[in-house]
């Protein structure tokens, strides 16, 4: 028997979530390869997932858990050339929150030798999220600014230490300076300390910041008026992308911010990315930041570590505001 989390109704995940027996998985088939997993973390899109307000429709019930994370290759199927036993990968298909699975090789991400196995397991969304906003919607030089709220969150740190290695300069709002401390390690890296209220505080404190010099790019994982406090600091001909909803409201923009000073509201889900991108393009992007990662540029702080059996107290740990990092989980 495998251990696997799943939950069986919705409602909070440190309520809801639960790790069962299950039979394993049927022995890897032709260009398959078994994997025992190492570890998984806990998003914010799990949270959302078991309270059923992720992705736009509910999924069936009983739900079997997790997006992400890492495992070593315990057995291959036959026509499977370029991976062997003992190599490291990471999963782009779910679930993954199970001690052993079976997967493809075109849906696994190979993982440079000396990879740490606790950042390789918080690979693939992150990074990717952070690295693709980044890329796809302004194309910034050294010395632009950008400016992203949620900043001490792992997107907000790789997107911050992703910019800081192309000389590119952010403005990363957090609700406590104590929680982007690690921010101003970052060169480049601006931390604003912004609890809500007025946006033009925020506004000043950008101009005060960049020296009244252009924001291009602005990213927002809040929504709510969260939204356009983003867009205030944003200059003309800006793009602002939203990729979260942790206020749980709809975007708040004000009309003008788009038709007078032209500026262009984007939206940007990952696993949408993965969907319709070309599998060469997904690894590709992965290969280079999972180097990235092995050579010390990406890093993000881990909060705690729990066995499976533990998934409701590593739950209402991830679900704490003051955690200062991912939680982890894994097989006993």
């Amino acid at each position: 028997m495998i251990q696997k989390i799943q939950f069986p109704r919705f409602g909070p995940a440190a309520e809801v979530l639960e790790c069962v027996e299950a039979p394993p998985p049927s022995p890897p088939g032709p260009g398959e390869v078994e994997i025992d997993m190492i570890y998984m973390p806990l998003n914010p899109s799990d949270l959302m997932m078991t309270a059923g307000i992720y992705g736009g429709t509910p999924p069936p019930l009983p739900c079997a858990m997790g997006r992400e994370g890492v495992g070593r290759i315990a057995a291959t199927g036959p026509d499977v050339a370029d991976l062997g036993v003992g190599d490291l990968v990471m999963p782009i298909t779910a679930p993954t929150w199970q001690s052993k699975i079976v997967r493809p090789v075109d849906a696994l991400v190979p993982l440079p030798a000396g990879i740490d196995l606790e950042q390789a397991a918080m690979l693939r969304s992150g990074p990717a999220t952070a690295a693709l906003m980044l890329r796809d919607y302004v194309t910034l030089d050294a010395g632009d600014w950008a400016i992203q709220n949620v900043a001490n969150s792992a997107v907000g740190t790789c997107f911050a230490q992703l910019a800081a290695h192309r000389g590119i300069r952010t403005l990363n709002i957090v609700r406590r300076k104590a929680a982007g401390a690690h921010l101003e390690d970052i060169p480049g890296a601006v931390v604003i300390e912004h609890v809500g209220g007025p946006s033009e505080e925020l506004k000043q404190k950008v101009e005060d910041a960049t020296s009244g010099e252009p924001v291009k790019l602005g990213l927002d994982a809040i929504a709510g008026p969260s939204t356009d406090a983003i867009a205030q600091c944003l200059a003309n001909g800006a793009t602002l992308v939203n990729y979260g909803v942790l206020s749980k409201e709809p975007c708040q923009i004000y009309g003008g911010h788009l038709h007078f000073r032209g500026i262009t509201m984007r939206g940007f889900w990952m696993s949408q990315w993965l969907q319709l991108s070309a599998p060469a393009e997904v690894q590709a992007l992965y290969a280079e930041l999972g180097q990235l990662m092995a050579d010390g540029v990406l890093h993000m702080a881990v909060a705690g570590r729990y066995p499976f059996d533990q998934i409701k107290d590593a739950a209402a740990h991830a679900a704490g505001e003051a955690r200062g990092g991912k939680v982890l989980v894994g097989p006993a």
